[in-house]
């Protein structure tokens, strides 16, 4: 009777005391607390007269793409989901587009591929709150397109070259 009493009392006492509580990981890593993300990478600029003068202009698909991206870069990377879903469906009207006939190449073409592989892969990590991951991945977004826009330009410069 008293191991009975003694076993009681012994679990009554353990069972009394203060439970810590150890914080969740998934709660520290949802939260942007001590995070700042990188300064945007510049984007390389693709003006209206530049669009004119090499029969881009009336591209409208790729005119809004661009427009997109630039507004895209202005934006809090926390809040970024719903534009990267519009950017990821105007990049997927653009590719779909007729292009104009000197930049229906594979080297514009495969470019924008890899630009909608960084669009996804951000929207991922925006979506599940991997802060340094999307941090890093928008960095590497935006390197993308400005190959790919780099790559427009430097076709058109091809193009003007040979045609003057």
């Amino acid at each position: 009777m008293f191991k009975i009493k003694l076993l009681l009392f012994i679990v009554f006492f353990n069972s009394c005391q203060d439970v810590k509580k150890v914080p969740n990981i998934k709660s520290i890593n949802d939260s942007l607390v001590g995070f700042n993300f990188s300064t945007p990478t510049k984007l390389v600029s693709i003006s209206l007269e530049y669009r004119i003068k090499n029969n881009i202009f009336n591209w409208l698909e790729f005119t809004d793409f661009v427009q997109s991206f630039e507004s895209l870069i202005k934006l809090n990377p926390e809040g970024i989901q719903v534009f990267l879903e519009d950017i990821e469906l105007k990049a997927k009207a653009l590719k779909k587009s007729k292009y104009p006939e000197h930049l229906d190449i594979p080297d514009i073409k495969s470019r924008l591929k890899v630009v909608q592989t960084m669009i996804l892969q951000s929207k991922f990590y925006s979506q599940n709150k991997q802060w340094e991951n999307l941090d890093l991945s928008l960095q590497n977004l935006y390197l993308s397109y400005n190959s790919f826009i780099s790559r427009i330009k430097s076709v058109n410069d091809e193009v003007n070259l040979f045609t003057n």
